[in-house]
């Protein structure tokens, strides 16, 4: 099995541990719940996005797959924050 990229690794624990709005962090099995996003969240950062985008692009993920109504952008700022950081490392 070829070894996973580091920046891939990374993401998927700050989405499973700072932003988790599937809860899937509480199952092994469910560890991978969102590596759907890691090639479409990479390709945002790469383009430089700005903190605001990122945040705009994690509560538009959260409006297509939770059944109930946004929290608003706030509370994704500092996972927008740790995201920006990984990629710059």
């Amino acid at each position: 099995m070829p070894q996973e990229d580091p920046i891939r690794s990374k993401l998927r624990q700050v989405l499973l541990e700072d932003w988790d709005p599937h809860n899937a962090s509480r199952s092994e099995a469910a560890s991978r719940t969102y590596d759907a996003y890691l090639d479409p969240l990479i390709a945002l950062i790469q383009s430089e996005a700005s903190e605001d985008a990122v945040m705009d692009w994690l509560a538009e993920r959260e409006k297509e797959t939770m059944c109930f109504p946004s929290l608003g952008r706030e509370h994704l700022r500092r996972v927008a924050q740790k995201l920006l950081r990984v990629s710059t490392r």
